[in-house]
């Protein structure tokens, strides 16, 4: 028993050590972060605006998203519930059907980003890309930033929006 009791002492210590030390190097990491991807979706670039500038349509297509209640028309503000907390998001351009640009933000975590979404025509199809800048106020997601991919997360959302616009029949 005294053994087992000494491996759990040392796996606790270990991952003590690991948070304390990916929090130190957070410290050190700017918090700032972009992100860029871009994916070709098989409908007309109306039909993918309609669909991605209306915020309510989250829940449909991202699995963590649980619920999207408006704030406000004016500006157009909305709180979107998800595993990891509540996030204010805000859209602070619309270009119908083209462009639009949101800022997010869940305070809870410190975390906050602007989001242009460009939905450019090719052939029949549409060319949809997401350009992020984001903030990242807490040091240890900060340090763990340094084991993730920006832009493989935008693509993994983005190949979601696909696969989900794709599935609708017309």
């Amino acid at each position: 028993m005294k053994r087992i009791g000494k491996w759990i002492a040392l796996a606790v210590a270990g991952l003590a050590t690991a948070v304390i030390l990916v929090t130190i190097i957070g410290y050190f990491r700017s918090p700032y972060m972009t992100a860029r991807a871009s994916v070709v979706i098989q409908r007309p670039q109306q039909e993918v605006w309609d669909f991605l500038s209306n915020v309510e349509n989250l829940p449909r297509w991202v699995s963590d998203v649980k619920s999207v209640r408006k704030v406000s028309d004016s500006p157009r503000k909305y709180m979107v519930a998800s595993g990891s907390g509540e996030m204010e998001t805000e859209f602070l351009a619309l270009e119908p059907p083209r462009r639009f640009v949101s800022r997010m933000a869940t305070p809870s975590t410190g975390f906050s980003g602007d989001w242009e979404i460009t939905m450019e025509p090719e052939g029949e199809h549409t060319r949809v890309t997401s350009s992020a800048k984001l903030r990242i106020d807490n040091p240890l997601f900060r340090g763990l930033t340094m084991f993730m991919s920006g832009d493989r997360a935008e693509e993994s959302t983005l190949i979601l929006l696909k696969q989900h616009m794709e599935a609708q029949t017309r």
